[in-house]
């Protein structure tokens, strides 16, 4: 899996190269669907045997959906791609939660009443923070309860022995909690919006990559 990693990490430099600047526009969603294709073969060359594999697939391929579809309203700024983008990616989260729920004998309660207080927790940022999400907050609400109850299961599964799916969880929170900047804050200086893209890119893409390890 060296190679194929390497490969991995050089389409995402090149994805870097192409974030918030001239080059956007142009080359930004079709290199974003090419580095998630990438993660799509990287899970069929390496676990094309394992039993596990379309529990894991479906939930890839989601996000390869959301993939495009948040690159072209990254680009275009129509609001459409963004929802059907937190659809999509609500749906791959319900099936990473799936995922883990089958290789795991059983589920605290917590998992699913903790994320709660994260939701509430996302109200107060959008008053404080003063972000931008109009009609979109609603959607965005519904989708941090899916997202957080995900991260959670993974960290349950962290405690039981299984990091590669704890971090990759953990990481995943991270990459959703810096979109909330990344479309829904007015950054002052565009550097440093770039910057939170690039956070949110790596932790994305890391989180991604983890999850194929763990199979």
């Amino acid at each position: 899996m060296i190679i194929e990693t390497i490969i991995y990490v050089a389409l995402l430099i090149a994805l870097f190269s192409v974030c918030d600047n001239s080059l956007s526009r142009r080359y930004y969603v079709p290199l974003k669907v090419v580095c998630s294709a990438s993660f799509l073969v990287i899970l069929w060359i390496n676990q094309c045997f394992s039993n596990k594999l379309w529990l894991l697939f479906w939930p890839l391929l989601a996000c390869f959906v959301g993939d495009l579809l948040l690159g072209l309203f990254n680009t275009y700024m129509r609001k459409q791609f963004m929802v059907l983008g937190i659809i999509a990616f609500m749906l791959g989260h319900v099936g990473l939660l799936n995922y883990m729920c089958r290789i795991t004998d059983d589920t605290s309660w917590l998992v699913y009443i903790l994320p709660i207080a994260v939701c509430l927790f996302m109200v107060w940022m959008k008053k404080a923070w003063h972000l931008h999400m109009g009609r979109l907050f609603v959607p965005c609400l519904i989708y941090c309860y899916f997202v957080t109850t995900m991260t959670f299961k993974a960290i349950e599964c962290g405690m039981s022995g299984m990091g590669e799916i704890a971090c990759a969880g953990v990481l995943f929170l991270l990459s959703d909690f810096t979109i909330l900047f990344l479309y829904f804050f007015h950054f002052p200086d565009k550097k440093n919006k770039r910057l939170v893209h690039f956070v949110n890119l790596a932790t994305y893409y890391m989180a991604i990559l983890l999850f194929i390890f763990s199979l």
